[in-house]
């Protein structure tokens, strides 16, 4: 019996331990011992473009709130915070105080807070006016106007963030709501 109970408990220990793997590779779980900024990717144009953490970011041009063209190729030499959101997300508006404040402490340090606004989900773009103004956003809201570059980045769920470091390489991907810690973490962790 005790030899039963001995194999259950080294079995669970190692799934255990598996489960936890799996989730920080897939950036699920933070890795809170390694607070070092990833390794600056020597030759990053040789990355394969894609949405995977180590792939260059797919390209894209979109146009702010107020009419001004932006595209990926305006972001690079800057370490970037790419935020897909919707107004009538819960989650997406409970981030948003938190990325307005990281845009402005950072805002002066070649970092930029994009938001991407799927307005191809909205009842109107008056709507996403009426929110930028009740939260105070001063970061570029992007507005993916038909959803090509929601389609293009594979976006499906609200709010979905990609962290992007200056040579365009994508280091992290979060599903869901970001804490304020873990915004900033991943952020500092860029080169």
């Amino acid at each position: 019996m005790k030899k039963i109970l001995l194999i259950v408990a080294i079995i669970i220990g190692f799934l255990f331990i598996m489960d936890m793997t799996i989730l920080k590779d897939n950036g699920l779980v933070e890795n809170t011992a390694n607070n070092e900024k990833y390794e600056k990717i020597e030759k990053p144009n040789d990355l394969p473009v894609g949405l995977e953490v180590e792939e260059r970011a797919p390209s894209f041009e979109l146009t702010t709130l107020d009419g001004e063209k932006i595209t990926s190729e305006d972001l690079k030499g800057k370490r970037v915070l790419l935020n897909f959101w919707a107004t009538w997300c819960p989650p997406c508006k409970e981030e948003m105080p938190d990325m307005q404040k990281l845009y402005e402490e950072y805002k002066d340090e070649d970092v930029v807070v994009v938001g991407v606004n799927v307005t191809s989900t909205e009842k109107n773009r008056e709507d996403v006016e009426k929110f930028v103004k009740e939260y105070q956003l001063t970061f570029p809201i992007l507005m993916d106007e038909i959803g090509e570059v929601t389609h293009q980045f594979e976006i499906l769920s609200f709010p979905t963030t990609y962290f992007i470091d200056s040579d365009g390489v994508i280091r992290s991907k979060v599903i869901g709501a970001l804490s304020k810690e873990k915004m900033y973490a991943e952020m500092n962790l860029l080169p």
